[in-house]
């Protein structure tokens, strides 16, 4: 099941790349929760439901144009999946690039993504998925 998983974060990765926030959300659980600790400038917080993180989502590409996420790596956790990812974007009022680092993990559950955390460092995300 875990590659499953993998899969599962990947097509995520792949449709916010196209800036298809439906598609991000489609295998989100009803009572899905993202905890957003501002690896997206300015944006931190718990979001619940599909709806919760395309609000959230929003928030970037409203701030960021030509938005991409390059997966550094997954990692393979039982039912959790540590995504290590590098996003790029240019700033809509700046024209600025910017870039940085961040790390998520996700939790399936009865094949559905149930839970999304983000941190700001790689150290948070081991801990927190048990990988010390």
């Amino acid at each position: 099941m875990s590659q499953e998983n993998v899969e599962m974060v990947r097509r995520g990765f792949e449709a916010f790349n196209r800036g298809d926030l439906e598609g991000v959300a489609a295998e989100f659980a009803p009572d899905f929760e993202y905890v957003a600790s501002g690896t997206i400038p300015g944006v931190g917080g718990v979001y619940r439901g599909p709806e919760g993180y395309r609000r959230f989502q929003e928030a970037f590409w409203a701030e960021f144009a030509d938005g991409r996420a390059e997966i550094n790596e997954l990692i393979e956790a039982g039912d959790q999946v540590l995504v290590s990812a590098t996003v790029r974007g240019r700033g809509k009022q700046s024209g600025v690039e910017a870039s940085w680092d961040f790390w998520q993990l996700w939790t399936v559950q009865d094949g559905k993504v149930v839970r999304g955390q983000a941190f700001m460092s790689r150290a948070e995300a081991l801990e927190a998925a048990g990988l010390e």
